[in-house]
């Protein structure tokens, strides 16, 4: 999401994935589920090459295996990430319907600014130097190109800046980490005319921000550690491609459970504009102090 060195988002990998999978399958077949690892960082200078191969095929399920590489300078191959893609067919009825609602209240869209509005006011007010947006600016513009973004006020990062500025108290500071959250509304800025791009553009956004998360939460940044990235992934998904629609308002919420062992474990929940559980990803991402840093998330 953001470029503290030169190196491709992980989202990137991710939706070439997922659009070789999807096109590796019949049609008719819906992905419910990704699982992989990240084996190294991508660079941004040359081209994503996918590999699929078939593990299952059936009437019901479709599973491939797949990997993705960079072709280095000296001709060899260096894979970025493994990963599982798992398809179901469209059942006729579904027996339960539900879905966990987010963890805690969140102003609706229509009432949240947009993220450049929200950290401006930060400025304006003398809260923040003016010197933090612009970083924001420079470093998260894949975002801000590809969506609309609306902070939502309760959540951290609307406080913080996704904590870029973290001198800055934000009011869950007396909640235990793991009860800490950040939510924003979010939509595609492009009209996606097919489900295999609407659930691209998903996919893209479900990676971002949640390795550095617990960052965010405990007044740190990227200036603390040696290393935040995310080391392996489980992306869930709730809802059809053919019944997505990322031109409507979605809402996303991270939370961290687990930080130790130099490593962290958080979950990001999306939701529809009228409620539905779209998709969850989850990460086990390495977070490496500085030397002479103790541990304390």
């Amino acid at each position: 999401m953001a470029h503290p060195v030169e190196m491709g988002y992980g989202g990137y990998a991710l939706t070439v994935a997922f659009k070789a999978a999807f096109l590796s399958v019949p049609k008719g077949y819906h992905l419910y589920s990704m699982l992989g690892n990240y084996l190294g960082p991508s660079s941004t200078d040359r081209p994503l090459l996918a590999s699929v191969s078939m593990v299952r095929q059936t009437r019901t399920f479709a599973t491939r295996r797949l990997e993705i590489s960079q072709k280095l300078n000296n001709g060899t191959k260096r894979v970025c990430m493994v990963a599982t893609a798992d398809f179901h067919i469209k059942e006729p009825a579904s027996l339960l319907e539900y879905s966990r609602p987010p963890s805690k209240s969140y102003s609706h869209w229509k009432h949240c600014p947009t993220d450049q509005e929200t950290f401006e006011r930060l400025v304006d007010e003398g809260n923040i130097d003016r010197k933090i947006y612009d970083a924001y600016v420079k470093d998260f513009t894949i975002m801000a190109d590809n969506f609309e973004m609306r902070p939502c006020p309760e959540g951290v990062f609307a406080q913080n800046i996704l904590g870029m500025a973290k001198h800055i108290p934000h009011t869950q500071d007396t909640l235990p980490m793991t009860s800490r959250t950040t939510a924003d509304w979010f939509r595609s800025r492009e009209q996606l005319a097919t489900p295999m791009d609407q659930l691209a553009n998903l996919i893209f956004y479900s990676d971002a921000a949640l390795a550095f998360t617990p960052l965010s939460y405990s007044h740190s940044w990227f200036e603390d550690v040696t290393a935040v990235s995310s080391l392996e992934f489980a992306l869930r998904f709730f809802k059809s491609a053919d019944l997505l629609d990322m031109n409507r308002w979605h809402l996303r919420e991270m939370s961290t459970s687990v930080g130790g062992e130099a490593r962290t474990y958080g979950e990001t929940w999306i939701w529809d504009d009228e409620g539905r559980a779209v998709a969850c990803m989850s990460q086990q991402s390495i977070l490496r102090p500085r030397k002479g840093e103790k541990e304390r998330l």
